[in-house]
């Protein structure tokens, strides 16, 4: 009897943990799902019709933050003592590269011209754009593997990376032509009218591909496939750049603390608490501190005590090259620390999105 009470007891208590795997991933999916499509909704849909002085300003300026300070928050990893064991293992991309983009781009944009600035704006776009679409294979690959146990396929990968490369297309066009040499500008129409009319064939492939899979998709599953293949749709609605750029642009940078958020919810320090409370709390510190240093570095040029020296000018500007080779950082970084095909980063992530891999 008592062989068989305890059985009873194991059983009930592996079905609440269960149960609750089950909870946290529809959690995560609806937070992922909710960031996304929050974001895009408002930049498209209210802000253009509802102008810069209603009470959507508040609202604007709180994503135009967070989708900022999401870069930042990627120096949570080097606060991670899980995390060391990869950064020591890889020191080149996740110490030297960094460091040398800071400074280098920080040198550059201090001591550039106005011509050569722009076209390391144009650099840094470019592979913005593409740091958003990886991402977005990224997360379809999460959504993927919650819902079926298994990792997307090469043909649902392709249909992103279309939509990925036309959205990098048509980004030139978006934010390139206030800083590009005029000689430049046809280029970049032609780019916008060829994404513009090929991400017809995009829907096409991907609608495709969709049906061939069919039998083992989910709802989650399709909202998310869908979802990353018209991510950069935006840029084709409208030039203006709350529609083209910073709804999908919001999305990313959203995307990207709910996954960090999760990192730091489940680092395995205060094990007698429910949540690692000082896990969370150094993470909301690079949110606000370091998210705000990245949100208004721009507007160093505006002072007056700036303008007036060329010392401080050169220094503001320095700071905003800096910025930018920061995030660049964060783009390599990234590529390495969500790499699930190195053992390590997947023994990481694992450990930390368990409710997803279990």
């Amino acid at each position: 009897m008592e062989h068989l009470a305890s059985n009873q007891i194991a059983v009930g208590l592996e079905e609440r943990r269960l149960e609750r795997r089950i909870l946290l991933k529809r959690y995560f999916l609806v937070a992922l799902l909710l960031s996304t499509w929050l974001p895009i909704a408002f930049f498209i849909l209210l802000v253009p019709s509802g102008g810069e002085n209603s009470g959507l300003s508040g609202i604007k300026t709180v994503f135009l933050f967070l989708g900022t300070a999401h870069v930042p928050a990627t120096l949570f990893f080097y606060t991670d003592k899980e995390f060391s064991a990869i950064i020591k293992n890889h020191r080149l991309r996740y110490v030297y590269v960094p460091i040398l983009l800071t400074l280098v781009t920080g040198l550059l944009f201090a001591f550039l011209s106005a011509t050569a600035q722009a076209f390391c704006l144009l650099i840094f776009w470019s592979w913005q754009a593409f740091h958003y679409g990886r991402q977005n294979i990224g997360i379809y690959a999460f959504a993927s593997i919650a819902e079926t146990g298994r990792p997307p396929r090469r043909a649902e990968k392709l249909a992103i990376e279309f939509g990925t490369i036309l959205g990098i297309l048509g980004t030139f066009k978006i934010l390139g032509m206030a800083v590009a040499p005029i000689y430049l500008h046809n280029t970049f129409n032609y780019f916008y009218q060829f994404g513009s009319v090929t991400f017809a064939a995009v829907f096409v492939f991907s609608v495709a591909v969709y049906v061939r899979f069919i039998k083992n998709t989910t709802f989650f599953k399709t909202s998310f496939f869908f979802s990353a293949v018209f991510f950069f749709l935006p840029v084709f609605i409208s030039t203006n750049l709350n529609i083209a750029f910073l709804s999908y642009a919001m999305a990313h940078g959203m995307q990207y603390i709910i996954f960090m958020t999760v990192i730091s919810a489940t680092a395995p320090e205060e094990q007698k608490r429910s949540l690692p409370y000082k896990s969370l709390a150094r993470l909301l510190v690079l949110l606000l501190i370091a998210g705000f240093a990245f949100w208004r570095v721009g507007d160093l040029k505006q002072m007056e005590f700036v303008k007036g020296s060329w010392i401080y000018l050169r220094f503001a500007d320095f700071l905003f090259g800096a910025v930018l080779g920061a995030t660049m950082s964060h783009f390599v970084v990234d590529a390495g620390a969500w790499r699930l095909r190195m053992e390590r980063q997947r023994a990481y992530m694992t450990k930390r999105f368990h409710f997803v891999f279990d």
